[in-house]
């Protein structure tokens, strides 16, 4: 099929396959050759690909590239690619776990110049990543956004050691770093404006600090703070560094996600008190004082947390009282998760659809109170897009509310836990018709 939809068509200028299990290397090789004018590709998460897919991949004016997923496709495949296309400027490597250190000097080699874009994330098959990885940053210096989550090995002996790892980079605005624990912070640039950041509490509070500290540029930081042992000294740490940070960088703290088994009343008053600037907060937390969160959103559109655009709670313990603030107070949300929260019902969502008028992903999986009746108020109020309605009352009558209500709809997630279906394959087939986009079940 892909042979005769490109066989006399020569003028493509963007392709993308995502999630083909059948598409082989034949059909990606029949879709890609003899496209001069070809500007994007992405062939995300197809497995059968292998190096040969790339062989006839060429094209003047190919600028991205996105292979993410493509666990066959080796460093050798790599450098066909970037020989013949020297004009990529962005790549996108994620989950390609055959992948070794000498795709980054490829990479540099023979797109240094030109590369603006590099997503590296979770990577498997590196021998020296951060060897490679300053070679990489320090010969690209067109280089600004750059993203590597879980990419450094976690060595017993660089620990031990205090090795500091080096990521150069002359125009590098914004970093992941997103699933790495380093007990030294990386030296990094001072070009960075952004970052995404994972910490334990394991790590010098203090180098970290002012390493962040001394980037002039620095204006939004998305800090992950996660216990690695749920254990006491894993908890106090984690909370002493939230009191060391949020001080010093509460204006720069942007996105703030924090899973613990105890947040302290310290650390949580910092948190509603001294970020001015916070956009997404998530909470996975099993014991903290609901009373600082509650008047945290008190105020209607003039609490703390008015500015909140994202807002992700689970399996918490919450009174209405701190629910029905959530629903006042966080008017300009528009994704919300309460999972497998036992508190959560219709009324919670009543109260959202007359506040929250921007709402468009809904998480309510696990939440048995919730019925047609609350569902429906929010499908007529809010502009959803995404919901999530798994282990809930709702019936088809909702399916046929968000049909009739919600045109934009793309994502809707409904079976039991069992995996059995719970709703109509009528009401289903209704939905998917009316709808805009196509909805994905």
């Amino acid at each position: 099929m892909l042979n005769q939809l490109t066989t006399n068509n020569k003028y493509v200028e963007k392709i993308t396959l995502v999630d083909c299990p059948n598409v082989t290397d034949g059909g990606a090789q029949a879709v890609t050759t003899g496209q001069i004018l070809l500007r994007q590709l992405e062939l995300r998460a197809m497995h059968q690909l292998t190096d040969e897919c790339l062989e006839n991949v060429y094209s003047p004016f190919l600028y991205s590239v996105d292979l993410s997923g493509c666990g066959k496709i080796t460093s050798r495949g790599i450098r066909t690619l970037l020989t013949k296309n020297p004009t990529i400027s962005c790549l996108y490597l994620n989950h390609c776990r055959s992948l070794d250190d000498q795709v980054l000097y490829d990479i540099a080699h023979y797109v240094g110049d030109r590369l603006h874009t590099l997503e590296l994330d979770f990577p498997t098959s590196l021998a020296d990543p951060a060897a490679a990885l300053h070679y990489l940053s320090s010969l690209c210096p067109n280089l600004s956004q750059l993203s590597l989550a879980r990419f450094f090995h976690e060595n017993l002996e660089d620990v031990e050691n205090n090795v500091q790892f080096v990521i150069d980079g002359g125009n590098l605005k914004t970093l992941d770093l997103y699933g790495n624990y380093f007990s030294l912070m990386p030296q990094l640039p001072p070009t960075v404006q952004s970052i995404r950041l994972s910490v334990s509490g394991e790590e010098d509070s203090q180098q970290l600090l002012s390493t962040l500290m001394e980037q002039p540029f620095l204006s939004s930081i998305n800090l992950i703070v996660s216990v690695r042992e749920a254990n006491i000294q894993a908890v106090d740490n984690a909370n002493s560094l939230l009191c060391t940070l949020i001080p010093l960088l509460g204006n720069k703290i942007t996105k703030l996600q924090i899973s613990v088994p105890r947040l302290f009343d310290e650390p949580l008053h910092l948190v509603t008190e001294c970020l001015p600037n916070l956009t997404h907060l998530a909470l996975e937390i099993n014991h903290l004082n609901t009373n600082i969160l509650q008047k945290y959103f008190a105020g209607g559109s003039k609490s703390n947390a008015s500015k909140l655009k994202c807002l992700k709670i689970c399996r918490m313990r919450m009174t209405y009282r701190v629910l029905f603030a959530i629903a006042r107070g966080a008017r300009n949300l528009t994704d919300l998760e309460t999972s497998h929260m036992p508190s959560v019902d219709d009324r919670f969502l009543c109260l959202l659809g007359g506040n929250c008028r921007q709402l468009r992903c809904l998480n309510i999986n696990g939440c048995k109170m919730v019925t047609d009746k609350g569902l429906a108020v929010l499908a007529r109020r809010c502009p959803l897009r995404e919901v999530r309605i798994r282990g809930t009352a709702c019936t088809d009558k909702s399916i046929y509310i968000l049909a009739q209500f919600c045109p934009e709809l793309e994502w809707i997630s409904y079976a039991d836990y069992s995996g059995r279906p719970k709703f109509s394959d009528a009401a289903l087939q209704c939905l998917r018709d009316s709808c805009i986009q196509k909805v994905i079940c």
